[in-house]
């Protein structure tokens, strides 16, 4: 928003005038994040991880939240005795900063169901993964989720999660 204001001075017939402008405005905080590239696929024969990426662009300070629709890399088959239908897994977010470096979190599956509050991270921690005030302007983070085998056997079946990531500018 620009706001001008225009001054006419007249006095006495002169040959010179004077014209005064001033100009204020508000540049609004803001964030933005979208996908960069996804998760790549994964093996559950053994532990492992994947990394995606996302672009961040934020002209202020802010914060990020993600959270985990089911707490863990699930399939929806009923797992027996002896077996399991869940790989509970760490998420990384790493995100440069325009100065300073970057900030990161890693959080367990578990973390990031929603109402948890433990981690950086967790979708009830108001503080987020804070830039401590700093930008990311056309930045690359990178998330990168890790997981070990469980104890118990994986049942067959199709194993999936979506995380949701949500980034916001703060004050």
């Amino acid at each position: 928003m620009v706001a001008c204001a225009l001054a006419f001075s007249a006095s006495a017939p002169a040959k010179a005038q004077s014209l005064t402008i001033t100009a204020t405005g508000t540049i609004v905080g803001g964030c933005g994040i979208t996908v960069g590239s996804n998760f790549g696929p994964a093996n559950f024969s053994a532990g492992g991880n994947v990394t995606g990426t996302a672009t961040v662009n934020c002209n202020a300070g802010f914060k990020i939240n993600a959270t985990s629709a089911n707490g863990a890399i699930k399939t929806s088959t009923v797992a027996p005795a002896n077996f399991t239908n869940a790989v509970p897994y760490s998420l990384t977010m790493t995100v440069p900063l325009d100065v300073g470096g970057n900030v990161s979190a890693t959080c367990t599956s578990a973390q990031l169901v929603a109402g948890q509050s433990g981690c950086a991270l967790s979708p009830g921690n108001s503080a987020g993964l804070s830039s401590g005030g700093k930008t990311a302007n056309n930045k690359t983070a990178t998330l990168t989720a890790s997981w070990s085998l469980p104890a118990p056997l994986l049942i067959a079946g199709s194993y999936s999660d979506t995380i949701t990531v949500s980034i916001a500018s703060v004050p």
